[in-house]
């Protein structure tokens, strides 16, 4: 007696297992050359910067609910200002920490009123280093920086303004640093505001960045800010005004 044929099963999809591997290889291969065009280290930072907007959002709310009264001296900037207690090492001023990490020029130019009020005796400003990380071109850092300048001056006309310099790194964005500063440097001359360099003494005797002064790099660790409270000091611990 003859055996009928076995049919072959079709798959329970549509299409063969090959033809899925096939796809599936064609898949993975899109999304190797998609990565291998990708800056992974910028899209992973603007990653980290998104993922931290709700505790940024949280840190300017409390800002909001104590403002800045007449007579204090207020930091502003990013993680480098919000990560340093300047009230420890300034103990005769009345110092208010305003910094808030991730922040861009853009970013600090946007919440600048809420550091104006009072209006504060001092002002010390460090920005500029996440604009670096975060692909702004100079001229938009330096536009801003300029329009952050003269808002402050607008709001407090009485106020001694410090600017310090964008810190020295160690990653692939350290060129840009110094013509960075010699514009902000540049800027601050032009209104008779005081700039502080920090470069030479975050750098070793060989003129190379100081690894002693960081903890990743980019953040300062306590010797590092040991130095920028050493170059701040001329300026802080000095009479201002009649």
């Amino acid at each position: 007696m003859r055996r009928p044929m076995k049919t072959r099963r079709r798959p329970i999809f549509g299409t063969s297992r090959r033809r899925g591997f096939s796809f599936g290889g064609l898949v993975l291969l899109g999304l190797a050359l998609a990565w291998l065009t990708f800056d992974h280290q910028l899209g992973s930072r603007r990653i980290k910067r998104a993922l931290a907007a709700k505790q940024r959002q949280r840190i300017r709310n409390m800002h909001r609910a104590y403002p800045i009264q007449a007579g204090e001296t207020v930091f502003i900037g990013d993680s480098i200002t919000f990560d340093a207690d300047w009230a420890a090492a300034f103990e005769k001023l009345r110092i208010r920490n305003r910094g808030i990490g991730w922040d861009t020029t853009e970013d600090l130019l946007e919440r600048l009123d809420d550091s104006l009020d009072g209006p504060p005796q001092t002002v010390v400003m460090m920005i500029g280093t996440n604009d670096l990380t975060l692909g702004i071109p100079h001229a938009g850092t330096i536009r801003n920086a300029s329009l952050i300048l003269n808002r402050i001056i607008e709001a407090a006309p009485d106020a001694k303004v410090v600017i310090q310099s964008v810190l020295p790194r160690t990653d692939r964005y350290n060129p840009l640093v110094t013509p960075l500063n010699s514009a902000l440097a540049r800027i601050c001359g032009e209104r008779g505001l005081a700039f502080v360099d920090h470069t030479e003494s975050l750098s070793g005797t060989d003129g190379h960045l100081d690894p002693n002064c960081y903890i990743d790099g980019i953040h300062p660790n306590d010797e590092g800010y040991r130095r920028l409270v050493d170059g701040l000091r001329p300026h802080l611990e000095v009479p201002h005004g009649p």
